[in-house]
């Protein structure tokens, strides 16, 4: 049993690194991987902002919650470039997202969200021009406030890139379901090279290591200030005290379920192991710091098993006017077993 594991983990490696050598190696002779393309009723020519927004759906469907979140955009003022990476793309989801949309592009799902982003920023006619330049994906729910107070926040003069969360799992990086560029960072030749240079990775674990948290990495290296608009620094000094006094004033028996996992976090945090706050601090984000949205998987699958995440509705609800019924709507279709 110990030499079968032993040889999978082996060919499971050297799958890997074969990929890693085939997609800089196809680089120079595979430009893109769009399957089709569709003009939608805004123009991307004239636009100063520009918003790459990236889908996937099994059967290519365009969901309330994503109609909302791309209405919500538009009146940001950005012009929208739709990607989906679904293996299907009816024509009823072409006709549904025309009007809100500048272009779409159905493309295979080789690369995942930075091969799709890849893609569409292509479609600029020039990103050097653009007032600031977006990529986002379906992968959140909302936004929970008003969108265009949450981009007036990104000031251009304390930083060139923005993310709404930080993560320093790995090594430090904005996370990448919403990443801001202004007109600073898309005119430094470094935005140029590290989308020129980035390749279509068959295997995620590529694109995480030198998509999500290589970007970061790679503008901090090249003096581009990165900066979240929610850091993780900045909630860990806010929660962990909280945290502790509740663990120092209060019975276990009271709450067991909420006391062990309160305990599990603090000891964490004391040790300085980094947590997904998207995840582990979702109320707190949510509640208290007004964070705009709220992602996917934690309500789909809950990976990591918190405690009363059935009361995200109601929390929601004190906070926000964001219509709860799309979110519900998602659930119902794409959810199996759970109930949150």
């Amino acid at each position: 049993m110990a030499l079968k594991h032993k040889i999978n983990r082996l060919w499971n490696e050297t799958l890997d690194y074969v990929d890693f050598g085939r997609a800089y190696a196809m680089l120079p002779f595979r430009p893109n991987y769009i399957r089709r393309k569709w003009d939608g009723a805004d123009d991307i020519n004239s636009a100063r902002r520009v918003v790459v927004f990236n889908h996937y759906d099994k059967r290519g469907i365009i969901h309330d919650y994503v109609v909302f979140y791309l209405s919500e955009l538009k009146r940001a003022g950005f012009a929208i470039v739709f990607t989906s990476n679904s293996p299907k793309f009816p024509q009823a989801s072409v006709d549904r997202l025309t009007p809100l949309v500048a272009r779409i592009l159905w493309r295979r799902n080789v690369g995942y969200d930075f091969g799709a982003f890849k893609d569409g920023i292509a479609q600029v006619p020039d990103v050097t021009a653009l007032e600031m330049l977006l990529v986002t994906n379906d992968s959140i729910y909302g936004p929970l406030q008003d969108l265009v107070s949450v981009i007036e926040k990104a000031d251009p003069q304390e930083a060139e890139i923005w993310g709404i969360t930080d993560c320093w799992s790995h090594y430090y990086h904005l996370q990448s379901y919403f990443l801001l560029f202004h007109r600073a960072a898309l005119q430094s030749p470094s935005f140029k090279r590290f989308w020129g240079y980035l390749p279509y990775f068959r295997h995620k674990h590529w694109v995480i290591k030198y998509g999500e948290i290589g970007l970061t990495q790679f503008f901090l290296r090249r003096s581009l200030r990165c900066q979240a608009l929610f850091p993780y620094r900045a909630m860990v000094a806010n929660v962990a005290p909280r945290i502790e006094a509740y663990l120092e004033e209060t019975d276990v028996e009271k709450d067991p379920i909420r006391y062990r996992y309160l305990e599990m976090i603090a000891r964490f945090l004391r040790e300085g192991v980094a947590l997904n706050q998207t995840h582990f601090f979702w109320d707190e984000l949510l509640v208290t710091a007004r964070c705009p949205f709220i992602k996917r998987d934690l309500l789909q699958r809950n990976p990591i098993a918190i405690p009363y995440l059935h009361h995200w509705e109601i929390l929601m609800n004190e906070v926000s006017s964001y219509d709860g019924k799309l979110i519900v709507k998602h659930l119902e279709y794409s959810m199996r077993n759970r109930v949150y």
